[in-house]
């Protein structure tokens, strides 16, 4: 569901299974239907995206998923619970800001980027481009091998942490002021924060206990009138006292014995009262001796959170860090080779998974070869060689101590070079497409949207292309943004994108395509605007073909 957002008034989509297949004049929209999934998929909102004159862009789609264990540590992470069902809303405001909610729970961006990639994969032109960059090509090799390498992945993630976490106390320590001066310094700072040895519990007495004796004399006044009012001769409870007496009679009559009861207990109650208030401040004294004391260790404590922490607690912690750093300056030689054993091991455990990585990654590339070439020669590049030159870094590296770096050779006797710098759009389209449809025979994701990846190519090669995605489709829901008719033809479900302008507004709106109008917008797609017998008649015709394809 889609509202306000670009040229979208309103637009409710509820997409089949199998493969789908969006068209439409260049310009109509076509692809703000997957910029409006991609807001649901964490992409950064912008202001632009409301509608103009609209106060808000509402965007929602509703995912039915397989649950995978990795869905479910995802969820888990996130707090979210794993079904079968999520539902995604983003509403956009006019003033760029966004709201995000997962399953009708208040979420956030960084929660949709982590979770959508489990639900959702989106191919664009953009992601053709990203091929370009050797950096991604790990990305995409352990994609393929996700299976065996992710859980050792995630192990080998911790454990890095951990050696670049020692690398850097290390390298810290080395570069640190360690003179004899820096010592006495330190040990000036902990002699100070020992002096005044109390907890947080201890200073809030010690505040309370002055309090009371600044406010002595003020207290004594109060007590005494107190005092007065409560037990001389016309007092609170001499009266009090007197008026039982006087009452206590009347408790023969049954009407009269509860309440003359309760008069009693109230007097009774109230002397016992008088009584803890007068011993609670029997208690107190005032001592000067103790009034000076309080005073000395309140500005000691004041002075030290001031330099320290906000907290006795937070000057522990400062106390702790200096014995460890004069302990470092005293004993400088032996902690530097504590640490540089203790980073000589880490690197050793972090190395070994490192390794594991690195020959699980070795193993794939060579199967990743022979699908990748497979495919190739099913898109007529034949001829085509795809290499995974696969390499051990001599550095640990966040994704391990692997370099990977796809080539290409594209004709017969051409030397490998890497992907840009030899293949024309089509064939790095078909290469992408490649990659991409061997991954996803090994991923879990329900739901794969092609944006306009059949760029440069044609003919027998667009309907080979077809086919590939009609082979896709068998597993996954297919959505797919195109201008070939070849793949529009294989569509189990054709939706068109219009655009219309009316009162100078322009808007775009989807419509489901079905009989005569498939027929149509194949023929429009084969021949262009104007519709002719024979370009209708090719739609026919190769509408009858994709039908058989998909019997086979």
């Amino acid at each position: 569901y889609v509202s306000s957002f670009v040229i979208i008034d309103k637009m409710k989509i509820d997409f089949q299974e199998g493969m789908s297949v969006i068209t439409g004049e260049t310009g109509a929209g076509k692809s703000i239907v997957i910029d409006a999934i991609g807001q649901l998929c964490g992409n950064r909102s912008s202001a632009s995206f409301v509608k103009k004159g609209c106060s808000e862009a509402v965007i929602e789609g509703v995912f039915d998923v397989t649950v995978t264990p990795q869905l479910e540590a995802i969820c888990q992470q996130l707090h979210i619970e794993a079904d079968d069902e999520f539902i995604i809303t983003k509403n956009i405001q006019s003033n760029g800001k966004s709201q995000v909610k997962i399953n009708y729970q208040s979420s956030t961006h960084n929660a949709l980027k982590l979770l959508m990639p489990y639900l959702i994969d989106i191919h664009s032109q953009f992601e053709t481009q990203k091929l370009f960059a050797q950096k991604n090509h790990i990305l995409l090799l352990d994609e393929y091998a996700k299976d065996e390498l992710q859980d050792l992945f995630l192990d080998y993630q911790t454990q890095f942490q951990q050696y670049k976490d020692i690398q850097q106390h290390l390298n810290q320590t080395i570069q640190e002021d360690m003179s004899d001066e820096q010592l006495d310094f330190l040990k000036s700072q902990l002699k100070e924060i020992e002096e005044v040895s109390y907890t947080d519990d201890e200073i809030d007495r010690f505040e309370e206990e002055l309090k009371i004796l600044q406010n002595y004399e003020k207290m004594n006044a109060c007590i005494q009138n107190f005092e007065q009012l409560m037990n001389n001769g016309q007092g609170v409870l001499p009266k009090l006292k007197e008026a039982t007496y006087e009452i206590q009679s009347l408790s023969s009559y049954q009407e009269f014995e509860e309440p003359v009861e309760s008069i009693q207990n109230l007097y009774y109650n109230l002397l016992d009262i008088t009584e803890n208030i007068l011993d609670t401040y029997r208690s107190f004294h005032f001592d000067e001796y103790r009034f000076n004391e309080l005073q000395d260790i309140l500005f000691k404590v004041n002075r030290l959170k001031r330099k320290y922490g906000f907290t006795m607690q937070n000057i522990q912690e400062y106390h702790d860090e200096l014995i460890q750093k004069i302990q470092t300056i005293e004993n400088r030689e032996e902690y530097i080779l504590q640490l540089q054993n203790k980073l000589q091991q880490q690197e050793k455990k972090t190395k070994d998974i490192a390794m594991q990585m690195h020959h699980i990654r070795k193993k794939y590339a060579k199967k990743f070869e022979a699908d990748i070439h497979q495919e190739l020669q099913d898109l007529y590049l034949d001829k085509a060689i795809f290499k995974v030159q696969i390499k051990e870094s001599l550095m640990l590296q966040p994704l391990g101590c692997t370099d990977v770096q796809f080539m290409v050779s594209i004709n017969q006797g051409q030397d490998l070079s890497l992907l840009n710098e030899t293949a024309s759009g089509g064939e790095i389209s078909r290469i992408m497409l490649a990659i991409k449809t061997t991954i996803l025979e090994y991923n879990s994701i329900d739901t794969i949207i092609f944006d306009e990846i059949d760029t440069g190519i044609s003919g027998r090669t667009a309907q080979k292309v077809a086919e590939k995605m009609l082979n896709v489709a068998k597993g996954h829901q297919i959505l797919c943004i195109t201008h070939l008719p070849q793949i529009a033809a294989m569509a189990d479900n054709n939706y068109l994108i219009v655009k219309s302008n009316n009162n100078d507004r322009t808007t775009t709106n989807i419509i489901e395509l079905s009989g005569e109008k498939v027929y149509n917008e194949l023929a429009r797609l084969i021949g262009g605007a104007e519709i002719t017998k024979a370009t209708l008649e090719a739609a026919k015709e190769m509408k009858l073909m994709a039908n058989k394809l998909k019997e086979n």
